[in-house]
């Protein structure tokens, strides 16, 4: 992902954005930051977008390890996950407002695995 499509993001995000983050991580729970909110972005090898998700856990401070750990393990298509890319949200970021974003976020880049795909209300 270009530094200019992440810096765009990070507007959608707006004020709930907590800090930027635009270097890419690897899809490694244990490499991942310990969020309870957040929307990640996450890039093929070719530098497609694949999917995007978002994660609300207010009790879990390892909220976004583990939500990508879980899905690392239970869903075959991450194999195909080679970067994530995380806009982490201001802890008091409402659920309403952490998926409304996710689904912002998805609409603008289009992944290609859209089964899941946050729904924006």
């Amino acid at each position: 992902m270009k530094r200019m499509v992440y810096t765009a993001l990070t507007q959608i995000a707006g004020t709930r954005l907590q800090r930027t983050m635009p270097l890419p991580l690897r899809p490694v729970p244990e490499h991942l930051p310990d969020l309870s909110r957040a929307v990640y972005i996450t890039e093929d090898e070719d530098g497609k977008i694949c999917y995007v998700g978002s994660v609300y856990r207010p009790a879990d401070p390892n909220g976004l390890a583990s939500h990508i750990g879980e899905y690392l393990r239970d869903d075959p298509r991450t194999g195909k996950w080679s970067r994530i890319y995380v806009l982490p949200l201001r802890p008091d970021t409402s659920e309403v407002d952490v998926r409304r974003l996710g689904g912002e976020v998805a609409g603008w880049l289009l992944p290609y695995d859209r089964e899941r795909w946050p729904q924006a209300s």
